[in-house]
């Protein structure tokens, strides 16, 4: 991703307590039906809660595999753990492969998604909420292992992948889409130097006549950071930000919203260029004057399982929400 030029970062607080009992209540006081809370009743642990521990395992496991750049070896192993993991919740994965034509030439890329299939309605299939986040990470000339900056993402995604496959089908289908080739390959920016999944992803939607069906996309990117405070990201709908934002300080989060406002490139956009609603869940101030981002100071030390169990948390607390607004007639 990347910063509008002529805005800070252009070069491009509270720890949580979490407990299972208070996410519950707050699921119970926002009058969640069957489909994000089961059939678990007040004060049970229920199956698919976050949890940021397993959130936290999936970052370590991620960041050990060492850089993951779109094209190569350690992109492929990523994209091999994500698919492992998803089956390990008895979810089959799809791969969508391409080969995107990039500076550097021709690069093999590949995408993966599952989808949790909502309830048909008039035998008509459920509308679609696409959730993503990039597991690629930065080519740089230094050993990059991305630990917020394409692995934060991706473990809390896999995370909510477990949560949400416990819960039982809703109005909504929600595909979990994790990109490949969001990063440049050059060292700055450029259009169309980037985003090279997500384009992919939303070319094969019109190819396959199913854009239409999607409502909405919830973009993960950089969540992980110790000091997490969610960058109010301009390009975003302002509508689903709102949500979101409201969403976490009913969920007691006040601290990890509002930071200043910001415009930010990332994979948001190629859904907000076909029309679909799209948000960046993005802290884009990773360190003091952003400093770790895209730097070898993007390590495991400087993110928390704190803040990956407060995003799931927030992520989880917003779906309801989206199933009101895009989930009826």
């Amino acid at each position: 991703m990347h910063a509008r030029p002529g805005q800070p970062g252009a070069e491009r607080g509270a720890p949580l307590a979490w407990s299972v009992l208070a996410l519950v209540a707050a699921f119970l006081a926002l009058g969640l039906g069957r489909s994000l809370l089961g059939v678990h009743g007040p004060g049970e642990d229920p199956a698919h809660a976050f949890d940021a521990d397993h959130a936290w395992a999936h970052l370590e496991a991620l960041v050990a595999l060492g850089p993951r750049v779109a094209g190569t070896p350690g992109g492929e192993a990523a994209r091999a753990y994500i698919e492992d993991e998803l089956r390990a919740l008895d979810l089959e994965p799809v791969r969508e492969s391409f080969r995107a034509p990039t500076p550097k030439g021709p690069l093999q890329m590949a995408n993966v998604y599952v989808d949790l299939p909502g309830e048909e309605r008039d035998g008509e299939p459920a509308p679609v909420v696409v959730i993503a986040t990039h597991f690629d990470t930065k080519d740089l000339p230094f050993e990059f292992v991305g630990a917020n900056d394409g692995g934060s993402g991706t473990a809390v995604l896999l995370e909510l992948a477990r949560a949400l496959a416990a819960a039982d089908p809703g109005p909504l289908t929600w595909r979990l889409l994790f990109l490949d080739g969001e990063e440049a390959v050059r060292r700055q920016w450029l259009d169309p130097d980037n985003r090279y999944g997500s384009r992919e992803h939303v070319r094969q939607l019109r190819r396959s006549g199913s854009i239409d069906r999607v409502r909405a996309c919830v973009l993960l990117d950089m969540v992980g950071d110790a000091e997490l405070k969610l960058t109010r990201e301009t390009y975003s709908d302002r509508e689903l930000l709102d949500l979101f934002f409201e969403a976490a300080r009913r969920g007691g989060h006040n601290l990890r919203v509002g930071a200043r406002g910001q415009a930010v490139r990332d994979d948001h956009q190629s859904f907000l260029e076909a029309g679909v609603p799209a948000v960046n869940l993005i802290d884009f101030e990773y360190g003091p004057g952003n400093r770790y981002w895209h730097t070898e100071d993007d390590v495991l030390e400087h993110c928390s399982a704190e803040s990956l169990g407060a995003i799931g948390e927030i992520v989880l607390l917003g779906l309801p929400d989206l199933e009101a607004r895009y989930g009826g007639p």
